[in-house]
């Protein structure tokens, strides 16, 4: 097993979205991710072959051999994380992401540190759900925090590679807090059945988003999707980063 973790990036901003939106918040996005959500739609450019990659707003995290990314130790990250809380008046919550994060959470030395960034701060999981989690194996993700981004049939997904309900209960039977959270893109009745489909065989809270990889893009969706939470009886999630900065990376 290796010893390193493979991080794209490490920066302090705000969480933008679902039930801890607006906290103070450093991201660690880490490499690697079992899904491909082309149906979201960005595009860019590889930087290693310039070949058009197709997927979703975190896409630097996902083609793993397309970008530049860093192998960190633990210690190495723990550092990263006491920089970024210099002259800070309050702790922020500590979001590990990627990509999907929870490839790695059999790794020994994620699990490590998970176990020391839980002895100074909450540590959340921005989560697929799709990856089953032995939580009497592995107990300390059971003082984790869990957003769970089920993807749906907009995500361009085969629906039995993105549903893993089994996944999604370990989770809301074990974790210290988790909630689901959608993006919409057609507002629709093919949507609104399946997230409800999801929330009858969960239970857990519903956050709903607008799809947009820039201000434009929210901007057009935002209202769509209020009123489609509104009137279905679900919560609204802005995405406040971006609303903020747009596209604008590491924030």
């Amino acid at each position: 097993m290796s010893k390193k973790l493979e991080l794209v990036e490490a920066f302090l901003s705000i969480q933008g979205e679902g039930a801890y939106q607006g906290r103070l918040a450093i991201f660690l996005r880490f490499l690697g991710c079992n899904l491909n959500c082309s149906g979201f739609g960005v595009q860019t450019k590889s930087l290693k072959t310039g070949e058009n990659l197709l997927g979703c707003d975190s896409i630097r995290a996902v083609f793993k051999g397309h970008f530049n990314y860093k192998i960190y130790s633990v210690d190495k990250i723990l550092g990263l994380v006491d920089n970024l809380c210099k002259g800070l008046m309050q702790k922020p919550i500590i979001i590990l992401t990627g990509g999907e994060p929870l490839i790695w959470h059999e790794n020994e030395n994620f699990i490590n540190l998970v176990k020391k960034l839980l002895e100074d701060y909450e540590v959340h999981f921005e989560t697929n759900g799709t990856i089953l989690i032995n939580f009497a194996k592995y107990e300390i993700y059971k003082n984790c925090h869990f957003a769970l981004g089920v993807k749906l049939a907009n995500s361009g997904v085969n629906e039995q590679k993105r549903i893993n309900l089994d996944a999604i209960l370990a989770i809301k039977n074990n974790a210290r807090s988790s909630f689901l959270k959608f993006v919409l893109s057609y507002f629709d009745k093919s949507e609104l059945d399946e997230i409800i489909n999801i929330k009858n065989q969960v239970d857990l809270p519903v956050w709903c988003m607008a799809i947009g990889a820039n201000r434009a893009e929210l901007n057009e969706n935002a209202l769509k999707t209020a009123e489609f939470a509104i009137k279905h009886g679900f919560n609204y999630s802005e995405r406040i980063h971006i609303r903020l900065w747009s596209d604008k990376e590491g924030v």
